[in-house]
């Protein structure tokens, strides 16, 4: 073989050796990098991503500790009524000026939103942080603008503020000058399972769109 022809051969190798860089190269830029949002919307449920937007899903469900408080529809009110569909639960009252009407106003859209579809049967609950004057009779009157199906739950005080505990929320009296309160209670919206068992929680703020693709992904990971 003449030098010609051998430097030919050279360059030929050469140049297929520096495509094969690049195409290994490429494959492992791909296995190694981090998936976007929609890869681990599509992948399934991320729980990284989640906790970014505020999410956080126990790495196992944690059940609850036997509690009856009172529904505004006049019945006990117990664990077993979180069993059997996906509820959102939100700490609040009814004199709160703020954050409970508009969280409130926020269930009436998911639930309007979510007809003919598999979170249809989702159940809202408001667990009183004032159950001092959250009678059930005055749940019953305030949810009922909201939505006549949405559940309210009262109790005493310490029975509240046990089941409050169990889902990492509190909330306490703040005296005004009036004479009157108000009350400062945790803002997260909790998340239970079909198994009544406490599966996580969503901080605020809260947007419509972002409770939608949370609650889709969460119940298709189930």
């Amino acid at each position: 073989m003449d030098k010609k022809a051998k430097a030919n051969v050279q360059r030929t190798v050469v140049i297929l050796l520096c495509v094969m860089v690049v195409f290994v190269s490429a494959a492992v830029s791909r296995i190694l990098r981090s998936p976007d949002a929609n890869e681990t919307a599509a992948a399934g449920l991320d729980i990284a991503a989640l906790q970014q937007q505020g999410v956080f899903i126990r790495p196992q469900p944690k059940a609850l500790k036997s509690f009856q408080l009172e529904g505004a529809d006049g019945h006990a009110f117990t664990q077993d009524n979180f069993i059997g569909q996906w509820s959102l639960v939100f700490l609040g009252y009814t004199h709160c000026p703020d954050v409970c009407p508009t969280t409130l106003g926020l269930f009436k859209q998911l639930h309007a939103g979510w007809q003919n579809t598999e979170l249809a049967d989702l159940q809202y609950v408001l667990l009183s942080a004032d159950p001092e004057r959250d009678t059930p009779e005055r749940l019953h009157e305030y949810l009922k603008f909201f939505n006549e199906d949405f559940v309210g739950v009262t109790g005493s005080v310490a029975e509240m503020a046990g089941l409050a505990k169990q889902l990492s929320s509190l909330f306490a009296r703040v005296p005004q000058e009036s004479g009157d309160y108000l009350v400062d209670h945790s803002a997260n919206i909790m998340i239970i399972n079909p198994a009544g068992q406490y599966h996580g929680f969503i901080r605020s703020p809260h947007v419509v769109e972002k409770i939608k693709s949370i609650m889709g992904a969460v119940s298709v990971a189930y």
